[in-house]
């Protein structure tokens, strides 16, 4: 058969129905049912079965150990255990009829009746929307004049990048405006193109060029 571990703190004991006394080991022999008790304090009841099913005699008072078949015993269990007599305290033999094990099992308790589960807190209500404060004459012309000066300010910003694209270094720059102020002091006449840039190159070139630098990426540690 096979051998089966078990924990022996946690095996039910089977009731009897009438007491048994301690026997030697010369007064056992293999099919009966007995109980055994540890020294740690447990017991468990078995009958007692050969480790080799072709042994038909076994004399124990020569044997070390010795093996149960509990499959019969207790719910669940299937299989033997083998127990040194080291561990072994006293050996009982147990003649009385063996309850069912459907009655041996304990009946599961039934669930305690649930509490009421506690309601969940409700959300608190949002609070009332503030009204913003009405704006007052004087409040309403400085927002007006900020947006007013910053309408202004991308529009410059986007003439100045369309004026550098336009004229583009190294071909145009603060060389060429030197360049164009020699050629209007000597009088010669300037291209249609050195016109247009000496028009606006002190107004929007320098700030065409420095929006439309490409920005260096920050440095990774």
């Amino acid at each position: 058969m096979k051998k089966m571990p078990l924990t022996l703190a946690l095996l039910p004991a089977l009731a009897l129905s009438a007491a048994a006394q301690d026997v030697p080991w010369k007064e056992l022999a293999l099919g009966e049912r007995v109980e055994v008790t540890f020294h740690s304090g447990g017991t468990i009841i078995g009958k007692l079965v050969s480790s080799n099913p072709k042994i038909t005699t076994v004399d124990y008072t020569k044997e070390p150990s010795i093996t149960l078949d509990m499959s019969s015993e207790y719910a669940g269990v299937d299989g033997t255990m083998t127990v040194s007599k080291k561990e072994i305290k006293s050996v009982r033999k147990v003649r009385v009829e063996r309850k069912p094990i459907s009655e041996s099992v304990p009946p599961k308790a039934k669930p305690a009746d649930a509490e009421p589960k506690p309601e969940k807190p409700k959300p608190a209500a949002p609070a009332p929307a503030v009204e913003p404060k009405p704006e007052t004459d004087e409040e309403r012309d400085a927002r007006l004049k900020r947006e007013e000066e910053e309408r202004l300010k991308a529009e410059e910003l986007q003439k100045a990048k369309e004026f550098y694209a336009k004229f583009p270094s190294p071909y145009w720059g603060p060389e060429r405006s030197t360049m164009i102020f020699q050629k209007k002091a000597r009088g010669q006449a300037l291209s249609a193109a050195e016109s247009e840039f000496d028009k606006d190159y002190a107004k929007l070139w320098k700030k065409g060029q420095e929006a439309s630098a490409p920005k260096s990426e920050p440095k990774k540690d």
